[in-house]
């Protein structure tokens, strides 16, 4: 983190010759990524003043670095051959209980007792649920339309017998009962440090969490790699990029195609921070949603992908101020190694 200004210039002057490589992600249309699985990447903004009430009333978003243990947050290690890269993650949920939920860590998964986020960031996650309600009903009615897939072996049969994958599926989606699960789990990711430049950014699909998945940019730039093509032929992708910087938010299902991130030299005064919503899973969840076909899968991703060509809507600051009104705080701890449900006091990355 010590570099001199002429190295920083020389690193930010190569990212920005690299990024103008590639064309802008498509936003809005309907793309393809592995498997030809259908995928949108939808891109926003959030409203100005709700972004900065966020900031300024969530501590990890403003507070020095030999606080963030405290705050629920785990120090990772996603480029070894960068030791000077700092990166901290922290997970929470966004549901209303102000109590922690049992799920799992979505970095190594293990069993989780997952704390609440703070108070402002769980009501932007919960209003955004509340106002896509007549969309996410749509979307559940179609999944719950789509036909049953084609006929399974006896073994098959057997493990999958008591189990309706539409029903599984639509039931994460669906804003009825609790509701929760969709952008239930958020992952809070803090990089500084070192540059990861483009010949160090880590290619990869998220897993099935991540089917739906809402990213909020809360300070900094990063730059977002896509692997993407218009048409079902994973033959012919092409890579597109995104650069990404607050308030920006995208939605998208990056469970269904590659990308990667990079980042720029910075300090920690001027940290990227970025909000990872994805659905909340539980062991039983997890390994339910794993004995779905890869057909069932697909046919999903395209009905994820049609609303997001629609286009979900934000919530307003006031909105969000509404409920986050009736919401309680956490008084407990917050700690990462204090919630592991598995008896081992560590943090795995």
């Amino acid at each position: 983190m010590g570099q001199s200004s002429s190295k920083k210039q020389t690193q930010s002057t190569k990212a920005s010759s690299t990024t103008s490589q590639f064309p802008t992600t498509p936003h809005g249309s309907l793309m393809y990524g592995e498997l030809a699985r259908a995928c949108t990447v939808m891109f926003g903004n959030l409203d100005a003043d709700l972004h900065k009430h966020i900031v300024d009333e969530t501590p990890t978003f403003t507070c020095a670095e030999s606080r963030m243990i405290d705050l629920g947050f785990a120090k990772c290690v996603d480029y070894p051959t960068l030791p000077d890269h700092v990166y901290y993650e922290g997970y929470f949920h966004s549901c209303r209980d102000p109590r922690p939920i049992e799920s799992l860590n979505p970095r190594n998964g293990r069993p989780f007792n997952k704390p609440p986020a703070p108070k402002a960031l769980r009501a932007l996650y919960i209003a955004f649920r509340e106002k896509n309600k007549a969309l996410l009903s749509d979307m559940t009615q179609k999944i719950l339309e789509l036909p049953l897939p084609h006929e399974l072996d006896h073994e098959e049969q057997k493990e999958t017998q008591e189990i309706d994958p539409r029903q599984v599926i639509a039931d994460m989606f669906s804003p009825e009962g609790s509701g929760e699960i969709l952008c239930g789990d958020l992952a809070i990711q803090v990089h500084c440090g070192t540059c990861v430049s483009y010949e160090h950014i880590g290619w990869h699909r998220d897993s099935i969490n991540s089917m739906f998945h809402f990213a909020t940019s809360i300070r900094g730039k990063r730059d977002l790699y896509s692997s993407l093509s218009d048409h079902p032929d994973s033959s012919k992708q092409q890579i597109f990029v995104d650069r990404l910087e607050t308030p920006n938010i995208y939605i998208s299902s990056p469970a269904n195609f590659r990308h990667a991130v990079s980042y720029p030299e910075q300090s920690w005064e001027d940290r990227t921070i970025a909000v990872q919503a994805r659905f909340l899973l539980t062991r039983e969840l997890l390994n339910t949603l794993g004995m779905i076909s890869n057909e069932v899968k697909k046919q999903v991703s395209q009905i994820i992908a049609e609303a997001l060509c629609k286009g979900f809507a934000l919530p307003s600051f006031q909105e969000v101020m509404e409920v986050e009104g009736t919401l309680d705080d956490y008084p407990g701890s917050l700690k990462v190694v204090d919630n592991y449900l598995d008896g081992i006091k560590e943090h795995f990355n």
